[in-house]
């Protein structure tokens, strides 16, 4: 048997009616970031009573986690807060609305990059495949630098909220949420490359490459190295 139990957000993160938004009141992947660790901290604590109540699974806590929060980064915010009572049933959830983390040690520190499983142009309301990248100490601190991208096909897309920017094949960002797409032709495989700048100067502090694969109408990020 299978039930959900759906809960509005707008009313929580954005304190007004959602029938009053106009499309220009869309939150940016920028603000979505900003409200993001608080999201997340809310999730950790429902997760905890869910698994208490019985009604999620403990191996399943983390996927639990990141597909609600794949929904709510490409809903704009607007997502809804799935609880599942059947056990076993993400594995067949849609991979397009989960989010996915790689993390990879380098010489600067540690990177994180937060991106989806998948990402299809045709049911995704996104601009491309998200990239947003982190570096921290091994104690967790924010490193300051800067991330240049770099695409063999394709482009880089910057998202205001209202207005979707094509900012060509290389790009350096502040740190800002990022989007790449191409037209993916199945089975092909890219390397995106990313170059970890100093924050001040033009110097490489490391790099490391995010391997994608393509699938009829998708992209899913692979490997990141």
């Amino acid at each position: 048997m299978r039930r959900w139990i759906v809960l509005l957000l707008a009313l929580a993160f954005l304190g007004a009616c959602p029938a009053a938004i106009s499309e220009e009141a869309f939150l940016t992947g920028e603000d979505l970031s900003k409200l993001q660790p608080a999201y997340e901290e809310f999730l950790s604590a429902l997760a905890d009573r869910l698994v208490e109540r019985g009604l999620l699974l403990e191996d399943d806590r983390e996927d639990w986690a990141l597909y609600q929060i794949g929904d709510f980064l490409q809903n704009g915010g607007y997502g809804s807060i799935a609880i599942l009572y059947t056990p076993g049933l993400l594995q067949v959830a849609d991979e397009s609305v989960s989010a996915r983390r790689l993390v990879v040690e380098t010489n600067a520190g540690d990177l994180t990059l937060q991106t989806l499983r998948s990402y299809s142009e045709r049911y995704s309301p996104l601009p491309g495949l998200p990239l947003d990248a982190e570096l921290t100490s091994p104690d967790g601190a924010a490193v300051a630098c800067r991330f240049r991208w770099v695409a063999p096909i394709g482009s880089f897309f910057i998202w205001d909220g209202t207005q979707v920017i094509n900012v060509g094949a290389t790009f350096i960002s502040d740190g800002r949420p990022l989007y790449w797409y191409a037209e993916p032709a199945e089975g092909i495989t890219e390397a995106l490359t990313l170059h970890l700048l100093h924050p001040n100067e033009d110097t490489t502090l490391a790099t490391v490459t995010l391997t994608v694969h393509a699938g009829a109408d998708s992209w899913s990020p692979e490997d990141l190295q």
